[in-house]
């Protein structure tokens, strides 16, 4: 039989070995993630604003206007337009584009060696 001494030294060991570990435990720092608008990044999102777009193609934002405003004056000139137009929509005045529908314009586009 165990003798009461041995069984308070045991628990005293014992409950000295958990209030250490949890001290340990307790007094590491851990980062604190940050709100998770930042940690969007630009490949994550489905809408890209125009400078974001014209990144995505490679070009300017000025030239991505311009193929807009080209298009726009084709269709208004033919009444038609051949291809498919540079996709984005409208919000507020502002233009977002679409990212899967930005790069199958961008490969169609290129296979038709359009010129703007």
């Amino acid at each position: 039989m165990v003798s009461n001494k041995t069984m308070l030294i045991s628990s005293i060991i014992l409950s000295a070995g958990i209030i250490a570990g949890g001290s340990l435990i307790s007094s590491k720092s851990t980062p604190v993630s940050s709100p998770i608008s930042e940690k969007i990044d630009m490949k994550d999102t489905i809408f890209l604003d125009s400078k974001e777009a014209a990144k995505l193609l490679g070009i300017t934002e000025k030239e991505l206007l311009k193929i807009i405003a080209e298009e726009k004056r084709m269709l208004e000139t033919t009444g038609s337009f051949e291809g498919e137009m540079l996709p984005y929509v409208m919000i507020e005045q502002k233009r977002y584009f679409e990212r899967t529908k930005l790069i199958m314009w961008a490969q169609e586009s290129a296979a038709q060696h359009k010129e703007y």
